[in-house]
Order: C-alpha cells, then structure tokens, then sequence
C-alpha cells in the first residue's frame, strides 16, 4: 500500500513520529511530506495520486476543508491542539476521516461528537532501548517547559530536604545521547508538559525505570497509577512528595514499563488493518459535504471564543 504520511516540519527536530512512521514502513511504501505552517500544507498531485492512504499527524490539512476530500485519510489527532472543539468533531465525523488516537480523553470527546470511525492505541517504548541505571532518587531532572520551572520542582522537591536538581533550560539544546545520560544519574524526572499528546519524554523516562511525576492530566494520567508507577499532581496546588512516594515508584515501575510495551506491541498489530479498512472507505455523500462547508463558520466562531478566553485567562494569571 502506498501511504502519504504529512507531518509539521518540528516533528523533523524532536523526531516524535518516528516510531509511527517506522512501523507504517514495515509493510507499506511510505512517502514524507513536511509543512511549515499549521493548517497549510499543499501537496503535489504526484504525491496525491501516489497515495493509496493519507495519513496525517497532529494537524489537518486545512481547517476548512479538513482532508482530501476524495482520497481515504486517517487523522492522528494530539490532546494538546484544539482537542475540545465541538464542530470541527462534528465535521470529522461527517467527513468519515479515519482517527487513530493515542489519547483516551481525546477519543472520548470525539466520540460524544460523534464521531464512530476511531480506534484506540497507547504507544510506550521498549525499555531495553534504554539505559536501566539505577540513578539517585533525591536527584530530580527538570526540563522546564510549559510553567514547569524551577518554583514549581522546589514546592513538590524542597532543597532543604536534600534534592539537587539537573534542569534543562527552554532553549537549551542536548543530543539525545546526552539527555539519556543526565536522566540516567537522576531517580525522579518532573514530566515537562502540563498536557501531552503522546509524551515521548515522560514514557521514555518510564522505560528507564525513572519515577515521573506529572500533572494530572491526559496523557501522563493514562498511563501513570499515583504511587504505583509514578506520581501525580496538580500544577495549580503542587505539594512536596514524600521520599517513602518516590522509593515505591522505583521499585515498581520497570515491571509497569514491561507490561505497557507489551500493550502496545499488541494495539500495534490493530493499525495495520484499521489502515486497510480505511483505504476501501466510500467518500463522504454529497450531504455531509455541504454539512462540512456549512458549518465551518460555527467552528470559527467556537475556535475565536476559546482563543479570547484563552487570553483572559492568560491575563488573569498574569495579574
């Protein structure tokens, strides 16, 4: 099968999507299109009649016409981009787009949309790809991204309690290399986002028996039990974590690890026929394309009312 996989041009950076690509490219001809600007991708026709499936990761093709209409599309949808929007799921789920989700809270809304073509993964990394060295568990990495700074770690790991911390700065750049060799010395590592749509660096950190401590929210949630596997809490309210906490987790996370690679080994051997199901999927009928035209002004109105509670918000915090 040939599959046209688009993707944003970041993703050739942080290398998020590697492990879904390598898999697509297993069985499949995969060819890559990158894009600059959110929303915008154009592709060529030689790249569109090529395509037998078009995958695309994290964002649509264009807010207003979602997908190529005419050739099967599988969306690959992220928690952390407009994940809530009620009329952009009621369109996908008009549209028929197939959506392969690495996020429960994400499927869940879809589905209260009404969206039905949707199938379910959660990805985790082998952990014999990673060092398993057992690091100090009062020395805590934190790479401070997202509100995630300094401040934040001492209140949940408070220096006068004997925590050192190894913090990545924002625009500081570490080959992986490197970032595996910092995290290893370390027993605790703060995940680094207060939502995730995957979260490679928290499970990675998992793989590596590490203690994550996360905000409680999808999809370190999805994966973390608090104080069996790692732990949980709020970023509005952070309170320190007791050493007794951080110890359990330790003992018990490699076992954890194993058991959800072994899950996903199993959700992956389901992608391959849900791509195959979905190349043979009929377009949508021509009343569910004017449906989608037709309420794209609903979405933006949705789209520009978030955006400025988003900003009041923002500001408020700020005061």
């Amino acid at each position: 099968m040939n599959i046209l996989f688009i993707d944003h041009e970041c993703h050739k950076k942080t290398r998020s999507a590697d492990f879904f690509v390598e898999l697509l490219q297993k069985k499949n001809d995969v060819r890559m299109v990158y894009y600059k600007k959110a929303y915008g991708c154009q592709m060529s026709l030689d790249d569109k009649s090529w395509a037998d499936v078009i995958v695309i990761w994290e964002f649509l093709l264009s807010r207003y016409a979602l997908c190529c209409i005419d050739k099967p599309c599988i969306f690959v949808p992220m928690y952390d981009n407009e994940w809530g929007s009620f009329w952009q799921w009621k369109r996908i789920a008009w549209s028929g787009i197939g959506i392969l989700s690495f996020c429960g809270k994400v499927s869940a809304h879809a589905r209260s949309c009404g969206v039905d073509n949707i199938l379910d993964v959660r990805y985790f990394p082998n952990p014999s790809d990673f060092p398993q060295m057992e690091g100090d568990p009062k020395r805590v990495f934190l790479w401070e991204r997202d509100n995630l700074d300094r401040t934040v770690a001492e209140r949940l790991f408070p220096s006068s309690d004997g925590y050192v911390f190894d913090i990545k700065r924002k625009d500081e750049f570490v080959g992986k290399s490197e970032f595996l060799e910092r995290i290893s010395k370390c027993g605790v590592v703060i995940a680094p986002r207060r939502k995730e749509g995957i979260g490679m660096a928290f499970l990675e950190a998992m793989a590596m028996g590490k203690c994550v401590v996360a905000n409680d929210d999808a999809t370190m949630n999805e994966y973390i039990r608090n104080g069996e596997n790692g732990i949980l809490f709020s970023l509005n309210a952070p309170r320190p974590v007791l050493i007794g906490d951080v110890e359990r987790v330790i003992r018990n996370v490699q076992d954890s690890a194993v058991r959800l690679h072994d899950a996903w080994l199993a959700d992956r051997s389901k992608i391959e026929s849900f791509i195959s199901h979905q190349s043979i999927a009929s377009p949508p009928s021509w009343e569910k394309r004017q449906k989608i035209a037709w309420t794209y002004p609903l979405f933006v109105a949705e789209w520009v009312s978030f955006m400025l509670r988003k900003g009041l918000s923002n500001k408020w915090e700020k005061d």
